[in-house]
Protein backbone atom coordinates (compact mmCIF):
# COMPACT_ATOMS: atom_id res chain seq x y z
CA UNK A 1 0.00 0.00 0.00
CA UNK A 2 0.97 3.65 -0.30
CA UNK A 3 3.24 4.78 2.47
CA UNK A 4 1.37 7.79 3.82
CA UNK A 5 1.80 9.77 7.04
CA UNK A 6 0.01 12.70 8.64
CA UNK A 7 1.97 15.02 10.91
CA UNK A 8 0.84 17.92 13.05
CA UNK A 9 3.33 20.43 14.39
CA UNK A 10 1.29 22.53 16.74
CA UNK A 11 -0.35 25.80 15.69
CA UNK A 12 -3.63 24.88 14.02
CA UNK A 13 -4.63 21.72 12.24
CA UNK A 14 -5.60 23.58 9.09
CA UNK A 15 -2.24 25.37 8.88
CA UNK A 16 0.12 22.69 10.08
CA UNK A 17 -1.19 19.34 8.85
CA UNK A 18 1.38 17.73 6.61
CA UNK A 19 0.42 14.73 4.53
CA UNK A 20 3.11 12.57 3.00
CA UNK A 21 2.74 10.42 -0.12
CA UNK A 22 5.20 8.01 -1.66
CA UNK A 23 5.16 6.75 -5.21
CA UNK A 24 7.24 5.98 -8.25
CA UNK A 25 7.20 8.75 -10.87
CA UNK A 26 5.55 7.70 -14.11
CA UNK A 27 8.09 9.60 -16.20
CA UNK A 28 11.40 8.58 -14.65
CA UNK A 29 10.47 5.65 -12.36
CA UNK A 30 12.25 7.45 -9.50
CA UNK A 31 10.81 6.77 -6.07
CA UNK A 32 9.74 10.03 -4.40
CA UNK A 33 8.22 11.27 -1.20
CA UNK A 34 5.86 14.23 -1.64
CA UNK A 35 4.78 16.37 1.29
CA UNK A 36 1.60 18.41 1.10
CA UNK A 37 0.34 21.18 3.38
CA UNK A 38 -2.33 23.80 2.87
CA UNK A 39 -3.15 22.35 -0.53
CA UNK A 40 0.40 22.94 -1.79
CA UNK A 41 3.42 20.75 -2.40
CA UNK A 42 5.92 21.74 0.27
CA UNK A 43 8.70 19.26 -0.45
CA UNK A 44 9.69 16.51 -2.87
CA UNK A 45 12.44 14.11 -1.88
CA UNK A 46 13.93 11.41 -4.06
CA UNK A 47 14.15 8.16 -2.12
CA UNK A 48 16.86 5.56 -2.26
CA UNK A 49 15.80 2.96 -4.78
CA UNK A 50 16.19 -0.35 -3.07
CA UNK A 51 14.21 -2.20 -5.73
CA UNK A 52 15.26 -3.49 -9.10
CA UNK A 53 15.61 -0.81 -11.79
CA UNK A 54 12.64 -0.85 -14.12
CA UNK A 55 10.83 1.14 -16.78
CA UNK A 56 8.25 3.72 -15.78
CA UNK A 57 5.00 2.05 -14.81
CA UNK A 58 6.35 -1.49 -14.50
CA UNK A 59 7.10 -1.41 -10.78
CA UNK A 60 3.77 0.23 -10.10
CA UNK A 61 2.06 -2.42 -12.18
CA UNK A 62 3.42 -5.47 -10.44
CA UNK A 63 4.11 -3.92 -7.04
CA UNK A 64 7.57 -5.41 -6.59
CA UNK A 65 8.68 -2.47 -4.46
CA UNK A 66 5.28 -1.78 -2.91
CA UNK A 67 5.02 1.69 -4.42
CA UNK A 68 2.18 2.90 -6.66
CA UNK A 69 2.75 5.11 -9.68
CA UNK A 70 2.56 8.86 -9.08
CA UNK A 71 1.50 10.97 -12.05
CA UNK A 72 -0.22 14.26 -12.96
CA UNK A 73 -3.97 14.48 -13.46
CA UNK A 74 -5.42 13.67 -16.88
CA UNK A 75 -6.85 16.01 -19.55
CA UNK A 76 -9.90 14.74 -21.45
CA UNK A 77 -11.09 16.96 -24.31
CA UNK A 78 -14.27 15.02 -25.09
CA UNK A 79 -16.77 14.40 -22.30
CA UNK A 80 -20.40 14.21 -23.41
CA UNK A 81 -21.81 13.51 -19.98
CA UNK A 82 -21.76 10.95 -17.16
CA UNK A 83 -23.79 9.47 -14.29
CA UNK A 84 -27.09 9.98 -16.12
CA UNK A 85 -26.38 13.57 -17.18
CA UNK A 86 -26.39 14.55 -20.86
CA UNK A 87 -24.56 17.85 -21.24
CA UNK A 88 -26.19 18.71 -24.57
CA UNK A 89 -29.66 18.76 -23.08
CA UNK A 90 -32.45 21.27 -22.66
CA UNK A 91 -32.86 19.93 -19.14
CA UNK A 92 -29.25 20.42 -18.05
CA UNK A 93 -29.07 21.71 -14.47
CA UNK A 94 -26.38 23.13 -12.25
CA UNK A 95 -26.42 19.94 -10.21
CA UNK A 96 -26.00 17.95 -13.41
CA UNK A 97 -22.92 19.91 -14.46
CA UNK A 98 -21.44 19.49 -10.99
CA UNK A 99 -22.14 15.74 -11.04
CA UNK A 100 -20.26 15.33 -14.33
CA UNK A 101 -17.26 17.37 -13.18
CA UNK A 102 -17.08 15.53 -9.87
CA UNK A 103 -17.17 12.24 -11.79
CA UNK A 104 -14.21 13.52 -13.84
CA UNK A 105 -12.24 14.16 -10.66
CA UNK A 106 -13.01 10.65 -9.41
CA UNK A 107 -11.67 9.39 -12.76
CA UNK A 108 -8.41 11.26 -12.21
CA UNK A 109 -9.32 13.87 -14.84
CA UNK A 110 -8.31 17.30 -13.56
CA UNK A 111 -9.09 19.18 -16.78
CA UNK A 112 -11.72 18.46 -19.39
CA UNK A 113 -13.77 19.90 -22.22
CA UNK A 114 -17.49 19.39 -21.56
CA UNK A 115 -18.80 18.44 -24.98
CA UNK A 116 -22.05 19.61 -26.52
CA UNK A 117 -23.10 17.20 -29.24
CA UNK A 118 -25.49 18.08 -32.04
CA UNK A 119 -28.91 19.16 -30.82
CA UNK A 120 -31.50 21.85 -31.45
CA UNK A 121 -29.86 25.31 -31.56
CA UNK A 122 -31.73 26.58 -28.49
CA UNK A 123 -30.75 23.45 -26.59
CA UNK A 124 -27.05 23.91 -27.36
CA UNK A 125 -27.27 27.59 -26.45
CA UNK A 126 -28.99 26.93 -23.12
CA UNK A 127 -26.61 24.09 -22.24
CA UNK A 128 -23.58 26.27 -22.94
CA UNK A 129 -25.07 28.99 -20.74
CA UNK A 130 -25.76 26.47 -17.96
CA UNK A 131 -22.16 25.23 -17.95
CA UNK A 132 -20.84 28.78 -17.74
CA UNK A 133 -23.25 29.86 -15.00
CA UNK A 134 -22.43 26.75 -12.97
CA UNK A 135 -18.73 27.56 -13.08
CA UNK A 136 -19.47 31.11 -11.94
CA UNK A 137 -21.42 29.78 -8.97
CA UNK A 138 -18.91 27.01 -8.25
CA UNK A 139 -15.50 28.70 -8.67
CA UNK A 140 -13.85 25.73 -6.95
CA UNK A 141 -14.70 23.66 -10.04
CA UNK A 142 -13.65 26.28 -12.59
CA UNK A 143 -10.09 24.86 -12.95
CA UNK A 144 -11.54 21.52 -14.08
CA UNK A 145 -12.95 23.03 -17.29
CA UNK A 146 -10.52 24.31 -19.90
CA UNK A 147 -13.30 25.04 -22.36
CA UNK A 148 -16.41 23.73 -24.08
CA UNK A 149 -16.10 21.41 -27.09
CA UNK A 150 -18.81 21.78 -29.74
CA UNK A 151 -19.08 18.45 -31.56
CA UNK A 152 -21.62 19.68 -34.07
CA UNK A 153 -23.99 20.86 -35.30
CA UNK A 154 -21.81 21.65 -38.35
CA UNK A 155 -21.30 18.00 -39.29
CA UNK A 156 -22.30 15.58 -42.02
CA UNK A 157 -25.70 13.97 -42.38
CA UNK A 158 -24.28 11.07 -44.42
CA UNK A 159 -24.81 7.54 -43.12
CA UNK A 160 -21.91 6.43 -40.98
CA UNK A 161 -20.38 9.88 -40.80
CA UNK A 162 -23.26 11.28 -38.75
CA UNK A 163 -22.83 8.54 -36.14
CA UNK A 164 -25.39 8.76 -33.36
CA UNK A 165 -25.99 12.51 -33.90
CA UNK A 166 -29.57 13.43 -34.90
CA UNK A 167 -29.58 14.30 -38.62
CA UNK A 168 -32.40 16.81 -38.27
CA UNK A 169 -30.16 19.14 -36.27
CA UNK A 170 -27.03 18.89 -38.43
CA UNK A 171 -26.57 22.12 -40.40
CA UNK A 172 -24.04 23.87 -42.64
CA UNK A 173 -21.79 26.52 -41.10
CA UNK A 174 -23.42 29.48 -39.40
CA UNK A 175 -21.42 32.30 -37.85
CA UNK A 176 -24.59 33.57 -36.25
CA UNK A 177 -25.33 30.26 -34.51
CA UNK A 178 -21.73 29.89 -33.34
CA UNK A 179 -21.74 33.44 -31.96
CA UNK A 180 -25.01 32.80 -30.12
CA UNK A 181 -23.55 29.72 -28.44
CA UNK A 182 -20.25 31.47 -27.68
CA UNK A 183 -21.97 34.56 -26.29
CA UNK A 184 -24.21 32.40 -24.10
CA UNK A 185 -21.21 30.90 -22.32
CA UNK A 186 -19.03 34.00 -22.25
CA UNK A 187 -16.45 32.77 -24.74
CA UNK A 188 -15.98 29.37 -23.13
CA UNK A 189 -16.05 27.43 -26.43
CA UNK A 190 -12.42 26.44 -27.15
CA UNK A 191 -12.85 23.55 -29.61
CA UNK A 192 -15.24 22.93 -32.53
CA UNK A 193 -15.55 19.68 -34.47
CA UNK A 194 -16.96 20.19 -37.97
CA UNK A 195 -17.16 18.53 -41.35
CA UNK A 196 -15.38 20.42 -44.13
CA UNK A 197 -17.75 19.09 -46.78
CA UNK A 198 -19.91 22.21 -46.95
CA UNK A 199 -19.22 25.24 -49.13
CA UNK A 200 -16.99 27.82 -47.46
CA UNK A 201 -15.17 25.38 -45.15
CA UNK A 202 -11.86 27.22 -45.30
CA UNK A 203 -13.51 30.54 -44.64
CA UNK A 204 -15.43 29.20 -41.63
CA UNK A 205 -12.30 27.57 -40.19
CA UNK A 206 -10.47 30.90 -40.47
CA UNK A 207 -13.41 32.60 -38.79
CA UNK A 208 -13.24 30.19 -35.83
CA UNK A 209 -9.47 30.51 -35.59
CA UNK A 210 -9.83 34.30 -35.49
CA UNK A 211 -12.02 33.78 -32.42
CA UNK A 212 -9.28 31.76 -30.75
CA UNK A 213 -11.05 28.44 -31.27
CA UNK A 214 -9.24 25.20 -32.15
CA UNK A 215 -10.87 23.43 -35.11
CA UNK A 216 -11.19 19.67 -35.58
CA UNK A 217 -12.33 17.59 -38.54
CA UNK A 218 -14.86 14.94 -37.61
CA UNK A 219 -18.18 13.30 -38.44
CA UNK A 220 -17.35 14.03 -42.05
CA UNK A 221 -18.07 12.79 -45.54
CA UNK A 222 -15.61 15.26 -47.05
CA UNK A 223 -13.24 14.63 -49.93
CA UNK A 224 -9.50 14.73 -49.39
CA UNK A 225 -9.42 18.08 -51.17
CA UNK A 226 -12.01 19.50 -48.78
CA UNK A 227 -10.08 18.18 -45.79
CA UNK A 228 -6.92 19.80 -47.16
CA UNK A 229 -8.80 23.08 -47.51
CA UNK A 230 -9.83 22.98 -43.85
CA UNK A 231 -6.37 22.01 -42.63
CA UNK A 232 -4.69 24.68 -44.75
CA UNK A 233 -7.09 27.19 -43.18
CA UNK A 234 -6.08 26.12 -39.66
CA UNK A 235 -7.80 22.89 -38.58
CA UNK A 236 -5.38 20.93 -36.41
CA UNK A 237 -7.23 17.89 -35.03
CA UNK A 238 -9.14 14.83 -36.23
CA UNK A 239 -11.92 13.99 -33.78
CA UNK A 240 -12.01 10.26 -32.87
CA UNK A 241 -10.23 9.29 -36.07
CA UNK A 242 -11.62 6.13 -37.73
CA UNK A 243 -14.96 6.42 -35.92
CA UNK A 244 -18.11 7.94 -37.41
CA UNK A 245 -17.27 6.41 -40.79
CA UNK A 246 -19.04 4.16 -43.28
CA UNK A 247 -18.33 0.45 -42.95
CA UNK A 248 -16.95 0.38 -46.49
CA UNK A 249 -14.63 3.10 -47.80
CA UNK A 250 -13.08 3.57 -51.27
CA UNK A 251 -9.60 2.06 -51.16
CA UNK A 252 -7.99 4.73 -53.35
CA UNK A 253 -9.08 7.93 -51.65
CA UNK A 254 -11.27 8.50 -48.59
CA UNK A 255 -11.67 10.83 -45.63
CA UNK A 256 -9.92 8.43 -43.25
CA UNK A 257 -6.75 8.23 -45.35
CA UNK A 258 -6.92 11.96 -46.01
CA UNK A 259 -6.67 12.68 -42.28
CA UNK A 260 -4.31 9.84 -41.38
CA UNK A 261 -1.73 10.93 -43.96
CA UNK A 262 -1.81 14.63 -43.09
CA UNK A 263 1.03 15.43 -40.70
CA UNK A 264 -0.62 18.71 -39.80
CA UNK A 265 -3.45 16.89 -38.03
CA UNK A 266 -3.23 15.47 -34.55
CA UNK A 267 -5.63 12.53 -34.06
CA UNK A 268 -7.87 11.95 -31.07
CA UNK A 269 -8.66 8.28 -30.41
CA UNK A 270 -11.17 6.38 -28.28
CA UNK A 271 -9.17 3.32 -27.27
CA UNK A 272 -11.77 1.81 -24.97
CA UNK A 273 -11.55 -1.60 -26.64
CA UNK A 274 -14.68 -1.16 -28.75
CA UNK A 275 -14.33 1.94 -30.89
CA UNK A 276 -11.08 0.94 -32.56
CA UNK A 277 -9.31 -2.40 -32.99
CA UNK A 278 -5.85 -3.07 -31.55
CA UNK A 279 -4.52 -3.46 -35.09
CA UNK A 280 -5.79 -0.05 -36.14
CA UNK A 281 -4.50 1.52 -32.93
CA UNK A 282 -1.03 0.29 -33.88
CA UNK A 283 -1.37 1.62 -37.43
CA UNK A 284 -2.51 5.09 -36.35
CA UNK A 285 0.00 5.44 -33.51
CA UNK A 286 2.85 4.38 -35.75
CA UNK A 287 1.73 6.71 -38.56
CA UNK A 288 1.00 9.77 -36.46
CA UNK A 289 3.56 9.29 -33.70
CA UNK A 290 2.73 9.66 -30.01
CA UNK A 291 3.29 13.41 -30.11
CA UNK A 292 0.26 13.71 -32.41
CA UNK A 293 -2.11 11.38 -30.54
CA UNK A 294 -4.72 12.63 -28.07
CA UNK A 295 -6.59 10.01 -26.07
CA UNK A 296 -10.20 10.80 -25.24
CA UNK A 297 -12.94 9.02 -23.34
CA UNK A 298 -15.98 10.19 -25.34
CA UNK A 299 -17.89 9.41 -22.16
CA UNK A 300 -21.64 9.21 -22.54
CA UNK A 301 -24.40 10.09 -20.08
CA UNK A 302 -24.45 6.37 -19.24
CA UNK A 303 -20.88 6.36 -17.95
CA UNK A 304 -20.95 4.95 -14.45
CA UNK A 305 -24.14 2.95 -15.04
CA UNK A 306 -24.63 -0.82 -15.03
CA UNK A 307 -25.41 -2.75 -18.24
CA UNK A 308 -29.00 -2.31 -19.47
CA UNK A 309 -31.25 -0.10 -21.60
CA UNK A 310 -31.67 3.58 -20.86
CA UNK A 311 -33.77 6.34 -22.42
CA UNK A 312 -32.08 9.64 -23.24
CA UNK A 313 -33.44 12.92 -24.54
CA UNK A 314 -32.84 11.94 -28.17
CA UNK A 315 -32.90 8.15 -28.27
CA UNK A 316 -32.67 4.89 -26.35
CA UNK A 317 -29.18 3.57 -25.60
CA UNK A 318 -27.89 0.30 -24.25
CA UNK A 319 -24.84 -0.68 -22.24
CA UNK A 320 -23.81 -4.16 -23.29
CA UNK A 321 -22.57 -6.60 -20.61
CA UNK A 322 -18.95 -5.84 -21.57
CA UNK A 323 -19.41 -2.07 -21.16
CA UNK A 324 -19.92 -1.22 -24.83
CA UNK A 325 -22.46 1.59 -25.36
CA UNK A 326 -24.71 1.26 -28.44
CA UNK A 327 -28.04 2.38 -29.78
CA UNK A 328 -30.64 0.11 -28.23
CA UNK A 329 -31.28 -2.95 -30.35
CA UNK A 330 -28.15 -2.53 -32.49
CA UNK A 331 -25.01 -3.88 -30.82
CA UNK A 332 -22.88 -2.64 -33.73
CA UNK A 333 -23.83 1.05 -33.71
CA UNK A 334 -21.67 2.75 -31.10
CA UNK A 335 -22.99 5.70 -29.13
CA UNK A 336 -20.18 7.27 -27.09
CA UNK A 337 -18.38 5.28 -24.39
CA UNK A 338 -18.67 4.23 -20.78
CA UNK A 339 -15.04 4.03 -19.66
CA UNK A 340 -12.81 6.91 -18.49
CA UNK A 341 -9.77 8.07 -20.44
CA UNK A 342 -7.42 6.23 -18.07
CA UNK A 343 -8.61 2.99 -19.69
CA UNK A 344 -7.45 4.34 -23.05
CA UNK A 345 -3.97 5.07 -21.66
CA UNK A 346 -3.67 1.56 -20.24
CA UNK A 347 -4.97 -0.01 -23.45
CA UNK A 348 -2.53 1.81 -25.75
CA UNK A 349 0.36 0.84 -23.49
CA UNK A 350 -0.76 -2.79 -23.67
CA UNK A 351 -1.45 -2.82 -27.41
CA UNK A 352 1.83 -1.22 -28.43
CA UNK A 353 4.01 -2.60 -25.62
CA UNK A 354 4.88 0.91 -24.51
CA UNK A 355 5.77 2.30 -21.11
CA UNK A 356 3.48 4.61 -19.24
CA UNK A 357 6.06 7.35 -19.70
CA UNK A 358 5.61 7.09 -23.46
CA UNK A 359 1.80 6.98 -23.54
CA UNK A 360 0.79 9.25 -20.65
CA UNK A 361 1.45 12.56 -22.48
CA UNK A 362 -1.32 11.65 -24.94
CA UNK A 363 -3.82 12.29 -22.14
CA UNK A 364 -1.98 15.19 -20.51
CA UNK A 365 0.54 17.42 -22.28
CA UNK A 366 -0.39 16.67 -25.92
CA UNK A 367 -4.00 17.89 -25.52
CA UNK A 368 -2.72 20.80 -23.44
CA UNK A 369 -0.42 21.95 -26.23
CA UNK A 370 -3.15 21.45 -28.81
CA UNK A 371 -5.53 23.75 -26.92
CA UNK A 372 -2.90 26.23 -25.76
CA UNK A 373 -3.34 25.28 -22.11
CA UNK A 374 -0.69 25.02 -19.38
CA UNK A 375 1.03 21.66 -19.64
CA UNK A 376 -0.23 20.54 -16.24
CA UNK A 377 -3.24 21.48 -14.12
CA UNK A 378 -1.15 22.88 -11.28
CA UNK A 379 1.73 24.59 -13.11
CA UNK A 380 1.07 27.89 -14.86
CA UNK A 381 3.21 27.34 -17.92
CA UNK A 382 2.56 26.86 -21.61
CA UNK A 383 6.18 26.06 -22.45
CA UNK A 384 5.98 24.14 -25.70
CA UNK A 385 9.00 21.97 -25.03
CA UNK A 386 8.10 21.26 -21.43
CA UNK A 387 11.62 22.16 -20.31
CA UNK A 388 11.94 22.82 -16.59
CA UNK A 389 8.21 22.30 -16.06
CA UNK A 390 7.49 19.80 -13.31
CA UNK A 391 4.07 18.80 -12.01
CA UNK A 392 5.74 17.96 -8.66
CA UNK A 393 7.14 21.46 -8.28
CA UNK A 394 7.47 22.75 -4.73
CA UNK A 395 4.94 25.52 -4.18
CA UNK A 396 2.54 24.23 -6.83
CA UNK A 397 -0.98 23.03 -6.08
CA UNK A 398 -0.96 19.43 -4.89
CA UNK A 399 -2.46 17.79 -7.98
CA UNK A 400 -1.44 14.19 -8.61
CA UNK A 401 -2.64 10.62 -8.89
CA UNK A 402 -1.42 7.49 -7.11
CA UNK A 403 -2.42 4.30 -8.87
CA UNK A 404 -1.40 0.88 -10.11
CA UNK A 405 -1.61 0.04 -13.78
CA UNK A 406 -3.85 -2.88 -14.72
CA UNK A 407 -2.98 -3.79 -18.34
CA UNK A 408 -5.53 -4.76 -20.97
CA UNK A 409 -5.70 -8.37 -22.12
CA UNK A 410 -6.76 -9.49 -25.57
CA UNK A 411 -8.03 -12.81 -26.81
CA UNK A 412 -6.95 -14.45 -30.07
CA UNK A 413 -9.49 -12.33 -31.95
CA UNK A 414 -8.68 -9.12 -30.14
CA UNK A 415 -11.65 -7.09 -28.94
CA UNK A 416 -14.03 -9.32 -30.90
CA UNK A 417 -13.25 -12.08 -28.42
CA UNK A 418 -15.56 -10.84 -25.70
CA UNK A 419 -14.90 -13.77 -23.41
CA UNK A 420 -11.20 -13.04 -22.92
CA UNK A 421 -10.85 -9.30 -23.62
CA UNK A 422 -10.41 -7.10 -20.57
CA UNK A 423 -9.91 -3.38 -20.87
CA UNK A 424 -6.93 -1.86 -19.07
CA UNK A 425 -7.43 0.57 -16.22
CA UNK A 426 -5.88 2.52 -13.39
CA UNK A 427 -6.46 1.10 -9.92
CA UNK A 428 -6.46 4.34 -7.90
CA UNK A 429 -5.08 4.43 -4.39
CA UNK A 430 -5.26 8.20 -4.00
CA UNK A 431 -6.45 11.08 -6.15
CA UNK A 432 -5.17 14.36 -4.75
CA UNK A 433 -6.59 17.52 -6.30
CA UNK A 434 -5.78 20.97 -4.94
CA UNK A 435 -4.52 19.15 -1.86
CA UNK A 436 -7.88 17.47 -1.30
CA UNK A 437 -8.14 13.69 -1.40
CA UNK A 438 -10.87 12.69 -3.87
CA UNK A 439 -10.19 8.97 -3.38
Amino acid sequence: MTAERTEKTGVSAAQTEIRTYRGRRFDSSSAVEVRVSGGKIVSVETLDDAGTACGAGVCGADGRDGLPIIAPGLFDIQVNGAVGVELSSAGLTEDGVVAVLEKMLRDGVFRCCPTLTTNAPETMISAAARIASTLEKRPNLRPTVWGIHLEGPFISTAEGAVGAHPKRFCVPYSRELFDRIQDACGGLVKLVTLSPEYEGAGEFVRFLRSRGVVVAVGHTNATCAQIDEAVSAGATLSTHLSNATRHLLPKWENYFFGQLADDRLTASLIVDGFHISPQLVRAIVRTKGLDRIVLISDQSPLSGFAPGRYKTELCELEIQPNGKVTLAGDANLLACASFPVSHCVANVASIEGLTLAQVYPSATTVPARLLGAPLFSNVDSTACDGANVDWLEVGADADFLLFRLVPATFGPLGVLDGASFRTGRFDFEKIVWRGREIV
